[in-house]
């Protein structure tokens, strides 16, 4: 997220409003599962959602390739050669306790599995990844195991990720709102996924500075005042689009740990994020807020990526 600038709205090149209608993610949905517990949450949700959307998913497995030993004579083997089948057995057993993915379409590949997710969401045109969302260890990171946030950084569609406690639609979203236009797609992509009497929580968290003189109470008054105005103006446009409750949440600190203690508190179900494109110098800052809440993986995590596809 960016410090807050003192707009209500984003304006297109030609003075018009930027089109506000909802993203359509119901046009074809990817679940991609690895029978672990989070994926089995995911195939849950993903249900729920086609249940909502009258639309059948796709699901794919990824077999990542065969590790390699070196035996006593120095000479590279692959070794369990028989993982391929293992985990089909058990994708076909998770999905068998789903009853409404009996009618899903399937499918297998094999290679590194963020790649092949994003490149199989690219070839059927899918609107929506969902997957599963799980803690990561430093060896996790030292050896690149972080599917999920692999997926977020390489997609250019909306990722939901979930974590073993969510197997239905959320009834709580928070959404990281710095007013930016990837920050509204989310709040407004967000309210697709909500449940129809559930509560949406716009989040601003404000960056942690030094301390306010009494001579800059001035300038304090007008930024809260330009936040609030923010805030009501969004407000009414996403309350136009939906019968859920909409709160609005102002906090100060860092932004990754602001918003995963203020989740803890809130019981979120799901933190939704825009990605924005930033130069190399911000890069590193911004992405490290949905790199953080992904290796946390304590919420599930809903992210719209820059240069998605409308």
């Amino acid at each position: 997220m960016s410090a807050f600038v003192p707009t209500t709205s984003p304006i297109d090149n030609d003075g018009k409003s930027p089109d506000t209608r909802p993203l359509t993610l119901h046009r074809d949905v990817l679940l991609a599962t690895d029978a672990s517990p989070a994926a089995s949450a995911a195939t849950r949700v993903v249900a729920a959602l086609a249940a909502r959307w009258s639309t059948t998913p796709h699901v794919c497995t990824v077999i990542p390739s065969p590790p390699t030993a070196i035996d006593p004579i120095g000479v590279s083997i692959a070794y369990a050669p028989g993982i391929a089948e293992a985990v089909r057995r058990e994708v076909t057993g998770q999905l068998a306790l789903c009853a409404e993915s009996s009618g899903w379409s399937r499918e297998t590949a094999a290679g590194a599995p963020a790649a092949e997710i994003v490149r199989i969401a690219a070839a059927r045109g899918s609107d929506l990844i969902v997957l599963g969302l799980r803690p990561h260890a430093f060896f996790d990171r030292m050896f690149r195991d972080e599917t999920a946030l692999s997926v977020m950084r390489q997609a250019s569609v909306p990722v939901l990720a979930v974590t073993p406690l969510l197997t239905r639609l959320p009834r709580r979203i928070a959404v990281a709102i710095d007013f930016s236009r990837a920050s509204i797609a989310a709040a407004r992509a967000a309210l697709t996924l909500l449940d129809d009497d559930g509560l949406l929580m716009l989040v601003y968290v404000e960056p942690p500075g030094e301390p306010r003189s009494p001579a800059a109470e001035g300038f304090t008054t007008i930024y809260t005042q330009g936040v609030a105005a923010a805030f009501t103006r969004l407000r009414s446009e996403l309350a136009s689009r939906t019968n859920a409750r909409i709160e609005t949440v102002v906090l100060r600190g860092n932004v990754a740990a602001e918003l995963q203690s203020f989740a803890h508190r809130a019981e979120v179900d799901v933190i939704a994020v825009g990605s924005q494109r930033h130069s190399i110098a911000r890069q590193a800052v911004v992405g490290s807020v949905t790199s953080a809440l992904a290796r946390a993986a304590t919420t599930s995590l809903f992210v719209i990526p820059p240069g998605r596809r409308s």
